[in-house]
């Protein structure tokens, strides 16, 4: 699983579905979840997770997708396998997995050292533990 350190920037809730901003460096992602853990209020640092087969590569940002969570990243290292691509990203919020199939690899050329896109869905990202409340 891929940890990001982060910290709540801001939480809104509605119809029982909580959307959380966190700030990672000078990042910002956004995380949809049903149910927040014990001590995740605004100003807590926590580590998200999220699992590397959720992580999508894009050589450019899309204005034109329901994603708000794209970060640039360098393609650091590539693992192939017949089926499946596992994909080390360098960002400037961490290092990523990204475990993608074959014919994805193989339909948008990646190469090490390339610069791309990590995009997450913000169902996809979780609080997996909280460090300190403020």
């Amino acid at each position: 699983m891929n940890k990001i350190e982060a910290t709540i920037k801001d939480i809104q809730e509605s119809d029982m579905v909580h959307v959380v901003t966190f700030k990672a460096v000078d990042e910002e992602l956004t995380m949809m979840a049903l149910e927040l853990p014990q001590g995740a209020k605004e100003g807590a640092v926590v580590t998200l997770g999220i699992k590397p087969s959720f992580v999508l590569i894009a050589k450019e940002k899309l204005d034109s997708i329901s994603l708000t969570n794209q970060i640039y990243a360098n393609v650091k290292e590539i693992m192939l396998g017949k089926l499946l691509v596992r994909v080390k990203l360098d960002s400037p919020i961490g290092t990523f997995e990204s475990l993608i199939t074959r014919k994805s690899y193989d339909m948008i050329s990646l190469h090490v050292e390339q610069k791309v896109v990590v995009m997450m869905k913000a169902s996809e990202i979780s609080i997996v533990k909280v460090k300190n409340a403020i």
